[in-house]
């Protein structure tokens, strides 16, 4: 099982989970103690936050490298990132003991995968794939979540720094747009 987590910052907001088998469950969840007890004996956990820090200055490699390839990120340290920054990290920490755990950009993904970032398309094609009934835009985000988990754990993703995107292909199999594809390294 492949699970997707869109963290809150905090445990007064809902952390969005997604369960990604051969089909999909969500659930909204609040405290780290619920989200670590979820996530046991998962194969793989793919968590919307960052789960690093930059070594100098604001922004990390991977930040600064989906900015430059069009992507909207927040750096981990801008002030409302900095509460998610440090839970993503400690979460991850104690996850990492028993399983693999990677760093997602849901936005980035939908945009990659469903060419979309509008929470309403993105629910219309996922459904086309799951039936998801009336998802909150956190499940959403834990569901594209969980399928960047399914695509890593199929080599079918790359690394930007340490966040994991699908592998910018169109159904033919050619990278989206031509301005992306000169600027991808």
């Amino acid at each position: 099982m492949i699970v997707g987590v869109d963290l809150a910052g905090s445990e007064k907001r809902p952390t969005g989970i997604a369960f990604l088998d051969q089909t999909v469950q969500t659930c909204l969840l609040f405290t780290d103690e619920e989200i670590l007890s979820v996530c046991e004996g998962a194969e793989l956990v793919a968590i919307d936050a960052p789960l690093s820090l930059p070594k100098k200055g604001g922004l990390r490699k991977g930040d600064r490298r989906l900015i430059e390839m069009g992507f909207r990120v927040f750096p981990p340290l801008f002030s409302g990132m900095r509460l998610l920054t440090r839970r993503g990290m400690r979460l991850a920490a104690k996850l990492r003991r028993k399983t693999e755990v990677i760093e997602i950009h849901p936005r980035t993904s939908g945009l990659i995968l469903f060419e979309t970032d509008k929470k309403t398309e993105l629910l219309k094609k996922l459904r086309k794939i799951w039936p998801l009934r009336n998802p909150s835009e956190h499940e959403i985000d834990a569901v594209l979540a969980a399928l960047t988990g399914k695509l890593y754990l199929e080599g079918k993703t790359r690394k930007v720094g340490n966040i994991v995107i699908p592998q910018i292909t169109s159904r033919a199999g050619q990278p989206f747009g031509k301005d992306l594809k000169d600027r991808l390294p």
